[in-house]
């Protein structure tokens, strides 16, 4: 054969190659089925009590599909605020400076920050399925939580997650 075709061939399988690999790559499942296309948002932190815990002192919503997951930040509680308790607000806990951290970019909490929605692409995202845990992975965020006796889920600092309709 000429060299020239041979390797014009070459170019192309190479080009094919890593094209189907970025196809697989980009197509491939991260998230179990039974998590896919879920969401997951605290109780609203104006009105966590201590029967509802929401200890980020902020809303948090957290969306998965196929491989890749969403985390919204909104309704702040100050720490004089007249609503909800102030004091449930535990703001040094690895779980709430990671979420910080992946909503802003530092893990310090401040309301002004969360004034208006913060929307943050947390890109392809791991998840490991537990018996009664699920482990959340992405270069931003990692977060664990365990199932609850009434059938919901919480992070390790107690904070209260509840599933919610997808947009």
């Amino acid at each position: 054969m000429n060299k020239k075709i041979v390797g014009v061939l070459a170019t192309v399988i190479i080009i094919g190659s890593a094209l189907a690999g970025w196809l697989v790559y980009r197509n491939q499942q991260t998230v179990p089925n039974g998590l896919i296309n879920q969401g997951y948002q605290t109780v609203d932190a104006r009105q966590s009590d201590n029967t509802m815990v929401n200890h980020l002192g902020i809303s948090v919503a957290l969306f998965l599909s196929k491989n890749s997951a969403t985390i919204n930040g909104f309704q702040p509680v100050g720490k004089k605020s007249y609503l909800g308790n102030s004091k449930l607000i535990n703001s040094n806990t690895p779980t709430a400076k990671s979420i910080y951290k992946a909503l802003t970019g530092h893990s310090t909490f401040n309301t002004k920050d969360y004034l208006k929605l913060v929307h943050v692409d947390l890109g392809r995202v791991y998840v490991i399925q537990h018996e009664s845990s699920w482990t959340l992975k992405s270069k931003k965020l990692t977060l664990t939580f365990h199932k609850t006796t009434d059938g919901n889920w919480a992070t390790p600092d107690g904070t209260l997650w509840f599933p919610v309709k997808t947009k």
